[in-house]
């Protein structure tokens, strides 16, 4: 081969295995970038609408809590929010296996410690229900109980979707190392 031909060979090779690798390092970090932006917006939709459903709820038990509702009035309420909880928790899932590495963090938790709540507010309403003044006694403690719970978990899933879409900000690439290696 002679240098007229050799020579434009090299120089379009030497051009352009950078350019494909720097436009191939930018798709790949964009691809990323795009993902855990997604999944930041996915956290804290969905710790919107626990906390929501929570706030909501709150108002019924509350009420519950303090005799100004019968325990028969708010069994569609229990119902749509244990409903609701369980689609949330599947959600939360999908965020969580992208996200975290350990097992016990995320929203999937923080979710499943608000339906144990609630679960808790369910037991307790049954047993007021009952009639029996044992039963009325611990269906109120147990009321009072999951309510409880029930406030410390909705805090607790909020400050995590702010949590995990702080650690998907690019600008928060610190907090997802810190979030991920946990």
């Amino acid at each position: 081969m002679s240098s007229d031909v050799l020579l434009p060979i090299v120089i379009t090779f030497a051009l352009g295995v950078p350019i494909a690798l720097v436009l191939w390092r930018v798709f790949v970090v964009g691809g990323d970038l795009r993902r855990d932006a997604q999944l930041g917006r996915m956290a804290l939709d969905i710790a919107h609408r626990t906390g929501t459903s929570l706030d909501e709820l709150s108002v019924v038990v509350d009420d519950l809590r303090r005799r100004k509702a019968e325990p028969i009035a708010i069994e569609s309420s229990m119902r749509a929010a244990i409903d609701a909880l369980q689609r949330y928790a599947q959600e939360a899932a999908v965020v969580d296996k992208h996200v975290t590495a350990a097992e016990n963090e995320g929203l999937r938790p923080e979710i499943e410690r608000a339906q144990r709540a609630v679960e808790l507010i369910e037991y307790g309403r049954r047993l007021m229900l009952d009639g029996s003044a044992d039963g009325l006694a611990e269906g109120e403690t147990s009321v009072k109980r999951g309510y409880l719970n029930m406030l410390h978990a909705r805090e607790s899933i909020r400050a995590r979707g702010e949590a995990i879409a702080a650690a998907a900000d690019p600008a928060g690439t610190e907090a997802r190392r810190r979030l991920r290696n946990r």
